[in-house]
């Protein structure tokens, strides 16, 4: 199939710009009961065949990076009923939803396996390939005070328990130095919180290193810390900063302001502060702390596109299988 150059104007220029992109077979013409849908190829090798122009009229299948300053006239020009994604969601940036947006077009990205934390109802079958749909932004208001409800009842439920636990691990702890430790972290909106947490490390233990990330075999970290770490029990003070609203039980993980600065520099990076940051989620339970900050990042986005209470109590519940299975990936 040859692949012609679809050409549209380019903003704010009285010319045009070219744009090159493989044409479906179809058009017009398929009369496809789906409607018309534009996707976005993806340029890894292992991006699989589709069969959507059974299903669709797909207008336009567009290869390579997707210039934000021309997609709206793409949008404009074709009018799709779906923006399919076959490609990484690093492509996603602020742009490019916002176009989506202004032209009320949703977004459907490729489930890949990584994403197998979804139940398959939240999926959709088109061309053979499975597909889940963005829910960018800050989140409605309603569905925000549903979520923060859900985290005062389910602390409130799991309190009978909670409670003994957390005085015998503190109890542990102190032992050998003071049990609890407070650090500085990045909540919802930049703000900064001190962040709660039962010691893992030996006192002062970035006394003489000063901040830095901690890693699966740090020898900063002491023998029942090692255990805390395991079980993710060092983790249950937190549920005091999710009492006072500044985490919750599920969402991206918080980070210290000192490495911000340099995680910035990561595209779109500063929308993991859209929500509350969390004590469980998708990059606490698929990467452990072997993940790299990317690995986690693209966690955090997919979560943050995606989110819902039943996401949320997913996770929540996949959370409690780890916690019996000691957290195999560290």
């Amino acid at each position: 199939m040859s692949v012609p150059t679809v050409t549209v104007p380019a903003p704010g220029s009285a010319g045009t710009s070219s744009y090159r992109a493989d044409q479906s077979s179809g058009g017009e013409a398929s009369g496809a009961r789906g409607g018309r849908v534009l996707v976005l190829e993806g340029t890894g090798p292992g991006t699989p065949a589709d069969h959507l122009d059974r299903e669709f009229d797909v207008a336009v299948r567009l290869r390579g990076p997707v210039d934000p300053e021309l997609l709206p006239d793409l949008l404009a020009h074709y009018r799709p009923r779906l923006l399919l994604l076959k490609d990484s969601l690093d492509i996603i940036d602020l742009r490019l939803i916002a176009a989506c947006r202004a032209y009320q077009i949703p977004i459907l990205v490729l489930a890949r396996p990584v994403y197998g934390l979804f139940r398959p109802a939240r999926l959709r079958r088109y061309g053979g390939l499975p597909w889940f749909q963005l829910r960018p932004g800050p989140g409605i208001p309603g569905d925000v005070r549903a979520k923060r409800v859900l985290d005062l009842l389910l602390i409130v439920l799991a309190a009978p328990v909670l409670i003994p636990l957390l005085l015998l691990v503190g109890t542990a702890v102190a032992m050998t130095g003071p049990p609890l430790y407070l650090q500085t972290r990045v909540g919802a909106g930049g703000r900064p919180f001190k962040l709660v947490k039962f010691r893992t490390m030996h006192v002062d233990a970035e006394s003489s290193t000063g901040p830095t990330l901690a890693t699966a075999d740090d020898s900063r970290i002491t023998r029942l810390g090692r255990i805390l770490r395991r079980t993710r029990l060092d983790e249950l003070p937190q549920l005091w900063n999710v009492l006072r609203g500044e985490m919750s039980l599920v969402g991206p993980r918080p980070e210290r302001p000192e490495f911000i600065g340099d995680f910035h520099q990561l595209p779109d990076y500063h929308l993991r502060h859209l929500s509350r940051p969390g004590l469980t989620g998708i990059a606490q339970l698929t990467g452990g702390y072997a993940a790299t900050v990317e690995e986690k990042l693209r966690c955090d986005l997919l979560y943050l596109h995606c989110r819902s209470l039943r996401l949320d109590l997913t996770l929540l519940m996949l959370t409690v299988v780890e916690l019996c299975r000691g957290f195999p990936r560290g």
